[in-house]
């Protein structure tokens, strides 16, 4: 089987968050069993020459709205199976979809120009694919023009990573991308509120969606979790599968990740502790030996950032370190800024630094993530490949891959230990936390929960074979 996996990010050429490690690892696995070509925007932020990306001295023009366009495309000079699309509209930015200020103004033209050279290049390099598998509102018109102006024998698989992120543009977006307003721009397709919905097209045209954890499957199809588009998700369900995430164990590996002070795994588990002591230092963490939480993420509302805003001022007073890495919205950027340097028992990092990343989860006792919504979630599987506990509300992915540690006398071996709670307010996350803490009083049961979470299979091994049975 030949499969075309289409994604506007892919680590390590340009990731903003959990969809570029999944567009890295999910055809990486996918390849032991099939033909997979994967294509994404040359952004100027990608170092060619660092990464091996050469001209293919091959280009092609496409025609929108009076505009000629014209796409170059890249190929890694050691893979004909990787492909690189230029366009200076799509790729001459300083990040991948928005800026300080915001969204880009052009991200319709920009992404509906990428779901073009998809198809063009798949055409014209005559390409035989069976399966086009594309993710999220970027190249989720990929299936519009795939059943309308292209009329393609090629089945569609779209993956929504996470619904909250839509690709809502103005109606104008139908003259910019030539499309046909009779036959695209209705209420059960691509319109949406007299605008246009990117996602929605790709729920409406494609042959079957995945998302990314079977809790999220359901849940997407509730008004709490659909954000306004539960009624379709309902009319499609016939062809929606939940299928979970999971993590490359070539990348996240702590016994040979080069970013961590000191290697180990769950045969030399007290190597791990090496690795807190010289973080802990290194951050200016008082008394090393108390349990270290950390947080790494997107400083959005989804994430429960404003429930971690308010334990600050209670965490200051526990007997424990705490590590904050992350960034995203202006709002959140700035008040943990202000915070940087307040607790001494609190270290606050704005900005990523994957390096430091992985120094905090190979350090880390716990972790902290909160979210209000998490369609899966990759960092509490990292967390646990690295020998931590996280500490988990019950949505989503988070639902799926972790179990209470109080409720661990029903475990089996597929599932990770942690700590998890339901309510989302402050007081149930508080009660988490000390709950977590006396799960770290008694150090031979919370090492033997942490060695169980390394045992556990969050590979794609499983997960790649169920897209297979999507794909057939």
């Amino acid at each position: 089987m030949n499969i075309l996996f289409a994604s506007s990010e892919i680590f390590p050429y340009a990731k903003s968050g959990g969809l570029g490690d999944v567009a890295q690892s999910l055809p990486a696995e996918l390849k032991k069993i099939a033909d997979v070509y994967t294509i994404m925007p040359l952004y100027a932020s990608i170092d060619r020459q660092k990464y091996n990306i050469c001209s293919s001295d091959f280009s092609f023009d496409i025609l929108l709205n009076g505009i000629n366009h014209q796409i170059d495309l890249y190929q890694k000079a050691d893979n004909d199976f990787e492909f690189f699309l230029y366009n200076p509209v799509l790729c001459d930015r300083e990040s991948l979809y928005n800026d300080h200020y915001g969204e880009f103004g052009d991200n319709q033209l920009r992404f509906g120009l990428f779901s073009y050279a998809i198809i063009e290049t798949m055409l014209r390099l005559k390409l035989k694919i069976d399966v086009i598998h594309i993710n999220d509102w970027q190249t989720a018109i990929v299936a519009l023009l795939a059943k309308t102006k292209y009329s393609l024998g090629q089945k569609i698989v779209f993956t929504i990573h996470n619904l909250a992120y839509q690709g809502i543009f103005h109606k104008s977006a139908m003259n910019d991308l030539d499309l046909n307003w009779d036959e695209c721009f209705k209420s059960d397709r691509f319109e949406y509120f007299d605008q246009v919905n990117f996602l929605k097209a790709g729920i409406f045209y494609s042959d079957a969606i995945t998302t990314v954890s079977p809790t999220y499957a359901q849940e997407i199809q509730t008004p709490s979790h659909g954000h306004t588009l539960e009624n379709m998700l309902v009319a499609n369900n016939h062809k929606l599968h939940g299928i979970i995430n999971g993590i490359s164990y070539d990348v996240f590996n702590p016994s040979n990740d080069e970013n961590i002070y000191k290697h180990f795994d769950k045969h030399n588990y007290d190597l791990k502790l090496k690795n807190k002591i010289k973080l802990s230092k290194e951050l200016n963490l008082r008394e090393p030996h108390r349990p270290l939480f950390i947080f790494i993420g997107r400083f959005t509302p989804q994430k429960g950032v404003d429930m971690i805003l308010q334990s600050l001022h209670l965490l200051k007073d526990f007997e424990i370190n705490v590590a904050i890495l992350g960034n995203g919205d202006r709002y959140y950027n700035s008040v943990f800024a202000k915070l940087t340097n307040t607790y001494p028992n609190i270290h606050i990092k704005v900005g990523y630094d994957e390096g430091f990343a992985r120094k905090l989860y190979a350090a880390a006792d716990f972790l902290l993530m909160p979210s209000m919504f998490e369609p899966c979630g990759l960092n509490q599987m990292i967390t646990m490949r690295y020998g931590g506990v996280p500490i988990v509300a019950k949505t989503g992915g988070l639902k799926d891959s972790v179990i209470d540690f109080s409720d661990s006398s029903h475990h089996t071996k597929d599932i990770g230990i942690g700590v998890t709670f339901e309510e989302h307010n402050l007081f149930w996350y508080m009660h988490a936390i000390t709950k977590a803490i006396s799960l770290y009083s008694n150090q031979k049961k919370y090492i033997k929960f942490a060695k169980h979470n390394m045992s556990v299979d969050n590979s794609w091994k499983h997960s790649a074979k169920e897209y297979m049975k999507v794909y057939k």
